[in-house]
């Protein structure tokens, strides 16, 4: 389920710098390295990055937002690192956590329709990845298990076998103009001698299905209904010396019921907003994410913390997504 949906601006500007975070093999020691951004940059999924943009909305709402991105497989102390830093980076502006497959949409916004998530760096056997969006703008392409299970009538998939530079761009029946296209123009350049081949659904070689261990079953809806709009909750947290939680619901919540000394959850379904009071200590602070984790626990939907992606706010710097799930809001209420 979802509320509005976290959308700042329509991530319409740059970012300038991405940051890796990958642990040694056999160790917990991570190596860190910054690399200039392209929006072509593939996040790999032994990995965690952190980001940071600088938002601009419509109605003049502006801030700094960092993402902290991570990868099915990276390993918990990258992970940990990662958001450490990520915290500490995003000083007063937003921070948003989310997991490889989850993201929002304003993350392939950011990535301005070229956004490509792996699960490794070098390919050894066949890889999958599909290739879906709304609008150009949004179109990313994911990895997914290389079977024919993974496909889905609704997107396009390219798929390359690893043993040779030939990529297959699968066009589902119901995939978009602009999700083919995507397709072509983000796998054409993969390697310089890539050979590319269009496969229609329904019309496939039988080399197609050899790399997917053999035609199957797959979703052959053609629509995506989306996840259905939830009502958003609001949760007081207050968290005990001993580290436990201890979280209320506040009903029919408004602005004022926002407590400036403490941690307020306001769960909105796919993102879970943790807004931050100003009198709230680092302590408390450093223990954002055990919030979310022991709120998700304890919450009985089919959600768990890998899948819904945790968005920190700091009090006066809320941006509007969030003021829009208040009955009224106030700019000047705390001044």
């Amino acid at each position: 389920g979802r509320a509005f949906g976290f959308m700042p601006d329509h991530g319409q500007n740059g970012i300038e710098i991405i940051t890796q975070y990958v642990a040694k093999p056999g160790s917990d020691e991570i190596v860190v390295s910054t690399v200039p951004f392209d929006e072509k940059l593939p996040l790999l999924g032994f990995a965690s990055y952190v980001l940071t943009y600088n938002y601009e909305a419509n109605n003049g709402d502006t801030g700094r937002l960092t993402y902290v991105w991570h990868g099915v497989n990276a390993s918990a102390a990258a992970k940990k690192r990662a958001f450490e830093e990520g915290l500490v980076g995003s000083k007063d502006g937003l921070l948003v956590q989310t997991n490889q497959g989850h993201e929002p949409r304003h993350f392939y916004k950011i990535f301005k329709g070229k956004l490509l998530t792996s699960f490794t760096a070098l390919p050894v056997t066949a890889q999958l990845f599909r290739i879906r969006g709304t609008v150009e703008s949004d179109v990313h392409a994911s990895e997914v298990a290389a079977d024919s299970s993974s496909l889905a009538s609704s997107d396009a998939f390219a798929l390359h076998s690893g043993k040779s530079h030939k990529i297959y761009i699968w066009n589902g029946l119901g995939a978009s103009a602009f999700e083919k296209q995507a397709a072509v123009d983000r796998f054409s350049d993969y390697w310089d001698d890539v050979e590319l081949e269009q496969v229609e659904e329904g019309a496939e070689p039988d080399e197609f299905w050899e790399e997917l261990n053999g035609e199957g079953q797959y979703d052959r809806s053609l629509g995506d209904d989306g996840a259905p709009l939830l009502e958003s909750r609001l949760f007081h947290c207050l968290l005990s010396s001993g580290g436990l939680l201890k979280v209320e619901e506040v009903a029919q919540y408004e602005q004022e019921d926002l407590d400036s000394d403490d941690i307020m959850l306001l769960d909105a379904g796919d993102e879970i907003y943790l807004w931050v009071g100003y009198g709230v200590s680092e302590e408390e602070n450093a223990k954002l994410l055990d919030m979310a984790k022991l709120y998700i626990h304890l919450e009985p939907t089919a959600r768990s913390f890998d899948t819904v992606s945790i968005i920190r706010v700091p009090q006066g710097k809320e941006p509007r997504v969030f003021k829009r799930m208040f009955p009224n809001w106030d700019d000047n209420y705390w001044q």
